[in-house]
């Protein structure tokens, strides 16, 4: 029998790498209010990098002050000791932040910060820090343009998966429109996954990051009102296509509604961004006549 039981551990007694490895899996929550109050060895092993390889803080950030996400922020990726593998976080607020993600992103693969305040310059200038990364998600990042993307796209040579939806008023604001566009298709011929939501851009464009981008299986381009597509073309140029998302609007019995027309037409609704992400999502349908 004590041999039996010899074999046995006390979950406080397991090494910190173990333990760290399981409370991984804990919401962040549980992870930094539960854990620490437990016992003496479970509060050293939350405060190892293994429970910080993966950094979930969207559904906190959207609600937080931004200095709150400032400190939350630094915090958690120190403590990753530069294993951060995977950072999801909304709203980042000023450019040192980034900088400082950068700074620690040796091993960093998954990068996701959409709704923030970052500019372009500081993506220029510390894009080659990210050559690791697989997957970006810039999406409705305002500030940043064709050269931060095109910097993207220079350095990070792995990425496979980049989410750049934008808001119908970002794209009419920009002086030219299809820059970021080009950008992909000159420097990103990794491919698989792209997200264009909502950008001013014309069909010709589109074919470019087709033709730039030969490994590309899924193209998002909802809200481009001014792309039209043959699908039998692209069927037989681009067998590698397998899900392409396009959304236009067409009036009952009329052609469809390009661009500029669709902006006039909602132009005047104070709600507009919010009126807009539903439409997208498919939880409002335009009641045009």
């Amino acid at each position: 029998m004590e041999e039996e039981q010899s074999e046995f551990r006390h979950w406080d007694e397991l090494l910190p790498d173990v333990l760290g490895l399981i409370f991984s899996y804990l919401s962040l929550k549980e992870l930094l209010e539960v854990i620490p109050c437990v016992c003496k060895s479970w509060s050293m092993a939350v405060m190892g990098p293994l429970c910080w390889q993966y950094i979930d803080l969207f559904q906190w950030s959207i609600r937080c002050q931004p200095h709150q996400l400032d400190r939350m922020l630094r915090m958690l990726v120190t403590r990753s000791s530069g294993s951060l593998r995977s950072l999801h976080v909304a709203g980042l607020q000023n450019e040192s932040n980034f900088s400082f993600i950068t700074e620690n992103a040796g091993s960093l693969q998954v990068l996701r910060l959409p709704r923030s305040e970052i500019s372009g310059p500081i993506v220029e200038e510390t894009a080659q820090r990210l050559s690791t990364i697989t997957f970006l998600d810039l999406s409705h990042c305002p500030k940043i343009g064709a050269k931060a993307i095109e910097a993207i796209g220079k350095h990070c040579k792995f990425l496979v998966t980049l989410c750049r939806n934008m808001h119908f008023l970002d794209s009419a604001g920009k002086v030219e429109p299809e820059d970021e566009a080009n950008a992909i298709a000159a420097t990103m011929p990794r491919l698989k996954h792209l997200e264009l939501r909502c950008h001013f851009i014309s069909t010709e464009c589109v074919l470019n990051i087709l033709s730039g981008c030969p490994h590309l299986e899924h193209l998002d381009i909802k809200g481009c009102l001014e792309v039209e597509l043959d699908h039998q073309f692209l069927k037989d140029e681009f067998p590698k296509l397998k899900n392409l998302l396009e959304l236009r609007l067409r009036n009952v019995g009329g052609p469809y509604i390009g661009y500029h027309e669709f902006i006039d037409w909602i132009y005047g609704f104070s709600y507009l961004r919010m009126w807009v992400e539903c439409w997208l999502n498919g939880e409002l349908k335009l009641p045009l006549s």
